[in-house]
């Protein structure tokens, strides 16, 4: 127990200062994901402003695209793992499928089974 708590210590601060060191050799990294994170906020549900909910989502899903580009380009510069490169991905996957429904006027994620009544 006495070498486990220093062992768990010295792997959570090695980790945090990697993680950190890798945040200060990407700064470009850090301003997309920020952009990315800005574009997603909450966009207004009226019909009436489906236009201006379809250019947010554009833009979220852009802001996501750049991310992975930038993350596949600079990948072992940044040292940005793989699990990294596919969060990226899932997350610029779901702001395309937001994207093409909001743009469709579609709810933006299809109804459970259970709310579908026949």
């Amino acid at each position: 127990m006495r070498t486990l708590m220093p062992t768990l210590s010295m792997i959570a601060l090695v980790g945090f200062c990697s993680q950190a060191n890798a945040q200060a050799q990407c700064p470009e990294l850090t301003r997309l994901r920020s952009e990315a994170v800005e574009a997603a906020k909450p966009m207004g549900r009226a019909r009436a402003l489906i236009s201006k909910n379809c250019e947010a989502y554009i833009r979220s899903s852009m802001a996501w695209g750049e991310i992975v580009q930038y993350a596949n380009d600079h990948r072992e510069s940044c040292d940005i793992s793989v699990h990294s490169l596919s969060e990226f991905e899932k997350y610029r996957r779901e702001a395309v499928s937001a994207r093409d429904n909001a743009c469709a006027g579609r709810p933006l994620r299809p109804f459970p089974p259970e709310i579908i009544q026949r």
